[in-house]
């Protein structure tokens, strides 16, 4: 066969076996190429040498092919940020070979990496479990096909040198691409309606609403007075006066997550925008807290001209800002507060749901929404090769 007749001959069998994936493929560019020794992608394009493709049967053809566009369509090219790439690689792999495995018969060419603990899980997830305490090292993951193009003569063809345009024009095709697919292909896939098993997770990443997280937080804290006229009868029960709440105003305990995973770049970007917030709105009082395993604070905000300096950048347990608030005197579950917690989501939480109002501001490629086990999460904007 040829170089169209196989990628034509899979499309068609992976088809077969799974209308969503077959439908994916059909939005794939895969083109030959003599200057790789076995596949790979850049986000835009997938590269294919011929003798190692035909060295394969049609079975490992199929996977192969199917193991790239899966690659592209999760954006795992665009999402790896400033992760290592050959961690973040093996984390990719585990994901789309599990998906390969669960929805279709194929064979996965020898060598590739399985492992079926982390079925469901987002590529972030795994990432981050593995560089716990060096996990992937013990683990002993050989990666015999590193697919994320980088260095030599393919780096103008690798994902690290694309333009913030680029990535955001490849971002959106494929985040069309697969809101069409969902919404086409027949429900009588394997899986909960017309997802494939273990897809939930990695296409919630992909297509969950992304908002400017300044302006969720400016909507969050930005309450006016008129904002707490229904609270009247509520608070009648406990002898309050609704007077005596709308001039308390709003306060907020906002917790800053200084762990090592958060960048700089996050950091001051939260920090500038909560200055402007406590300036253009009075009635806000704001605590601030930073975290990683401890807390730092409170910092009784005065002044919005010089904030405090951010202490910590270790490890991340959220369970020390919300025993603070927990043993409170005067008791935080007062529909006047909230809590405001900035983090990418990885770290310990508290063993028991917290009593009060809570907004998680959680970058893009953050822990997913359905991890946290309470409270209200925004996915916010952020400024954040193939991997078999």
């Amino acid at each position: 066969m040829s170089f169209d007749e196989i990628i034509t001959k899979s499309i068609l069998q992976i088809r077969n076996q799974c209308h969503f994936f077959g439908a994916l493929m059909l939005f794939a560019k895969i083109l030959p190429s003599e200057k790789i020794a076995t596949a790979a992608t850049n986000g835009k394009q997938i590269v294919v040498n011929k003798d190692f493709l035909n060295s394969l049967n049609s079975s490992e053809q199929n996977a192969l092919l199917l193991h790239e566009v899966l690659h592209m369509a999760l954006l795992h090219c665009i999402r790896i940020g400033s992760r290592d790439r050959e961690i973040w690689n093996i984390a990719a792999d585990i994901v789309v070979n599990n998906l390969i495995l669960l929805n279709t018969p194929f064979a996965l060419p020898k060598g590739c990496i399985i492992d079926n603990s982390f079925n469901d899980k987002s590529v972030e997830y795994i990432y981050e479990d593995l560089l716990k305490n060096n996990r992937y090292k013990k683990k002993k993951y050989k990666l015999l096909i590193p697919d994320i193009l980088q260095g030599g003569e393919d780096e103008k063809s690798s994902a690290s040198s694309m333009t913030e345009k680029e990535k955001l024009e490849v971002e959106t095709f494929w985040k069309d691409a697969m809101q069409v697919v969902q919404n086409t292909t027949s429900s009588s896939d394997k899986g909960q309606g017309n997802l494939p098993l273990g897809l939930s997770q990695e296409i919630q990443v992909v297509l969950e609403p992304e908002v400017d997280w300044r302006h969720a937080l400016w909507k969050y804290v930005g309450k006016t007075n008129s904002d707490f006229d229904e609270l009247d009868r509520r608070f009648i029960y406990r002898g309050l006066y609704l007077e005596g709440l709308l001039t308390e105003g709003l306060e907020i305990f906002v917790c800053i997550d200084t762990s090592g995973s958060v960048s700089q770049q996050l950091l001051n970007q939260f920090l500038a925008e909560l200055k402007g917030i406590l300036s253009s709105y009075p009635h806000v009082k704001c605590k601030l807290f930073y975290a990683d395993t401890d807390i730092y604070g409170p910092y009784e905000l005065e002044s919005i001209e010089e904030l405090p300096a951010a202490k910590g950048f270790g490890g991340t347990s959220f369970v020390p800002f919300f025993d603070y608030l927990e043993k409170m005197d005067d008791g935080f579950s007062e529909l006047n507060r909230a809590a405001v917690y900035f983090t990418d989501g990885y770290g310990d939480f508290p063993a028991k749901e917290a009593e009060n109002p809570t907004l998680w501001l959680v970058p893009s490629n953050g822990l997913e929404t359905s991890a946290f086990p309470f409270g209200e999460v925004i996915r916010i904007s952020s400024d954040g090769g193939d991997c078999f």
